[in-house]
Parts: C-alpha cells; structure tokens; sequence
C-alpha cells in the first residue's frame, strides 16, 4: 500500500482528505504539527501533500528541503495554496505538482494519482 504524508494545520481539511485519500486504497500518515525532513525520511512515503501556508512555517520550504536532499529528492510532493503565486512558488521549491485553493477533492485524488509513484 502506498504511503501519502499529509501536512495541513486545518483538522477538517486534513480530516476530509485523509478520508479521500483512504477510501481510494492509500495509507496516510497526517500532520498537523511541524515535521523535520528526517521523520520524512524516517516514515518514507510515496507522496508528500502540504499546504504552503502553515503557521509553523511554509510548505514550501520543506518541500525545497525534501527535493534538495539526496535521501528524499525521489518523494514527490504536491503543494497546495490560494497564493495567486502558487505556481511560482511551487516551481522555485522544485514541487512535482500543485493544486490551487479551493480545489474539488476529485480533481485531488487525480492528481495524486497521477503524480504518485
């Protein structure tokens, strides 16, 4: 079974798609909290979702640390936002795929499908 790590500071967005995501036959490992790029490492997941705003720093920047580190760069990772600069920033932070806020759960589970390996 493949392995999705879901990083959102909103309990009843990551609620809702951790339950997407487990009727679609994935396990999910969510967060709310901050995560080191080595409990990443340590918990080596197919797929890495984050929100870019979070309160305990930007998913971005994890997501450049994932992608620049030779024992995570293979994960890939979707970011998520309702920043009008998403797509630049998920360019610049080297993220496989984003998704604009608010994004149908459908439309989600695609593009987890899509970009999992």
């Amino acid at each position: 079974m493949k392995k999705i790590i879901i990083i959102e500071d909103d309990t009843d967005t990551l609620d809702l798609m951790e339950v997407i995501l487990r009727d679609s036959g994935y396990a999910v490992i969510k967060a709310n909290r901050s995560v080191s790029l080595d409990e990443i490492i340590s918990i080596a997941p197919s797929l890495a979702i984050f929100d870019v705003m979070l309160p305990f720093g930007l998913g971005n920047d994890l997501c450049l640390q994932i992608k620049s580190d030779p024992r995570s760069k293979h994960i890939p990772v979707i970011l998520y936002s309702a920043s009008g600069k998403l797509k630049a920033l998920a360019k610049a932070c080297l993220a496989d795929n984003y998704l604009e806020k608010p994004f149908d759960l459908s439309d989600l589970l695609q593009m987890v499908n899509e970009t999992i390996l």
